[in-house]
């Protein structure tokens, strides 16, 4: 099956050491989208859960709008929201982003009285190699957790952070049974993945959960596996650019999502930049459609010409089943 350019673009970031080998669905990470469309507010759901599901049984993400948070454990597709309810995710429900895997050959070791930063260095003494993206399953007793999910978001989308700093729920639990799974990326340049550990999990009676961010385990099975390809899934083939766009040009995509449409000189201000500069930036995104010129002015009422940002995908839909695309890589 062949990729329809219309439709999809795909990149495979290739991680290894000399040997060159096919990136297959059993072996490789899926991403859904690129990790900075969404941090800047791509919060719009392209394709289905069930469609891409075949692509892992371990996982996370968001789904529509920002709507809680993903969890893929055992095969299954979990949502916590912002009450902290977890519940099994209805197949059609949309996602701007998700990273999926199948652990190949993993390596399993019993952890106990281990902190976050612990577990961190105790993952990096298992793989042992910092350009390696690992996914890792942590199951079992947790003296404490401290997780969290966010509302629904409604257009025009605020960028993650200020989503986060406003309106994220907190919980921590104490004495705490369940399992977290996710992964640890290296820093790849561009944006397109997320560097670093990033967990989300579910209580073992998967009433709760939530995305992590403090653990103590106090006795626990940790499972890492590692994998040197990436596929990521790109709705758009324009978005291939984001992953080589410099942070100067990202800056001005987030000075459009936070203050809403700008002249240019309303955009140089903003950046402590001269006008000319920010005219070049501006052009360079409308070239590749990420900005749009308001030529009329805000609604059309006249005055200057504003720019505004245009993340969303021009395409709703990938092809149905992303192992097959990522074995057509």
């Amino acid at each position: 099956m062949g990729l329809d350019a219309e439709l999809t673009a795909a990149i495979t970031l290739r991680r290894q050491r000399g040997v060159a080998t096919e990136c297959v669905a059993h072996d490789a990470l899926f991403q859904l989208s690129l990790a900075n469309v969404l941090l800047d507010g791509g919060y719009d759901g392209l394709v289905t859960i069930g469609e891409v599901m075949p692509a892992g049984d371990h996982g996370l993400g968001t789904v529509h709008r920002l709507d809680g948070e993903l969890v893929v454990v055992d095969g299954v597709p979990w949502r916590v929201d912002v009450s902290g309810t977890a519940s099994i995710v209805d197949p059609h429900t949309t996602t701007p982003f998700v990273v999926l895997t199948t652990m190949e050959s993993p390596k399993v070791v019993r952890v106990r009285d281990l902190s976050r930063d612990g577990l961190i260095a105790r993952i990096e003494e298992l793989v042992d190699d910092p350009g390696a993206v690992v996914a890792v399953r942590v199951e079992g007793r947790f003296r404490r957790v401290l997780v969290r999910s966010v509302p629904a978001q409604d257009p025009p989308y605020r960028p993650y952070i200020e989503v986060c700093a406003s309106q994220e729920v907190r919980w921590e639990h104490h004495n705490f049974d369940g399992v977290f799974v996710g992964f640890r990326f290296p820093d790849l340049a561009g944006g397109g993945t997320i560097g670093g550990l990033h967990l989300h999990g579910l209580d073992v009676e998967r009433t709760t959960g939530g995305h992590n961010h403090e653990l103590h385990i106090e006795d626990a099975e940790l499972t890492v596996s590692t994998t040197r390809d990436v596929a990521i899934a790109l709705p758009d083939r324009h978005m291939l650019e984001m992953l080589e766009m410099p942070s100067e040009l990202r800056s001005v995509q987030r000075v459009l999502l936070r203050r809403g449409a700008l002249t240019t000189d309303q955009v140089a201000a903003s950046l402590d930049v001269d006008a000319a500069e920010a005219a070049t930036r501006l052009s360079w995104l409308q070239d590749r459609g990420f900005v749009e010129e308001l030529a009329g002015g805000l609604a059309g009422l006249g005055g200057a010409p504003r720019w505004h940002i245009t993340l969303h995908s021009r395409s709703n839909r990938i092809p149905a089943r992303a192992a097959q695309l990522l074995g057509d890589l």
